[in-house]
């Protein structure tokens, strides 16, 4: 896991200097340079990890990621943001929640009318918590592969391919490969 964080930090920081050597000026930031967006994402790496929480065998089901975040663009093609990340699984007996406060880069590699292309990458904290009174803290890492957005005008629907993971040790893994599809409303203002 590492090496690929490793290898995908290399190739996004090689994509400005690239455009860069080529005689490109980096763009001033866009005319409207905030963007704010919800969305949800799957739980399908905590469906596979924690089972007894599925609906089918007595427990509480699964909420899925629910997000929010801002983004601010220092250029065009790239931007910095925080997001939140909640998500929650219950079982028979207890509930437990998962929320996520995440730094993130994004880098944007095409930016038209009606369709705009980046990735990123997001680092930070997760709070586990459950009803019973329990709470842990971990790292977290959003990587988001690729993105896209469409739409004219300042709202667009957005779907990000990516993963989050977030574990203490190999015996205390909270997501390992979640959020791997995820859906958004983004509006820029």
């Amino acid at each position: 896991m590492r090496k690929i964080l490793i290898v995908i930090l290399a190739l996004l920081a090689v994509l400005p200097l690239e455009a860069a050597e080529k005689g490109k000026a980096p763009k001033a930031p866009p005319e409207h340079p905030h963007q704010v967006r919800i969305g949800w994402g799957d739980m399908l790496s905590e469906t596979m990890l924690f089972p007894q929480a599925s609906r089918d065998k007595g427990g509480k089901g699964y909420t899925g990621h629910l997000f929010a975040g801002y983004q601010y663009f220092v250029r065009s093609a790239f931007s910095v943001g925080c997001q939140l990340d909640f998500e929650a699984m219950g079982k028979a007996d207890m509930t437990d929640y998962d929320l996520s406060v995440i730094p993130t880069i994004r880098f944007h590699y095409l930016n038209t009318d009606w369709v705009e292309l980046h990735s990123g990458l997001g680092i930070g904290v997760l709070f586990a918590f459950d009803n019973k009174g329990g709470l842990e803290a971990a790292p977290v890492a959003d990587i988001n592969l690729i993105g896209v957005q469409l739409g004219q005008g300042p709202l667009r629907i957005g779907l990000d391919l990516g993963m989050m993971d977030s574990m203490l040790s190999g015996s205390k893994i909270y997501m390992l490969g979640s959020r791997l599809v995820s859906i958004s409303l983004n509006y820029t203002f």
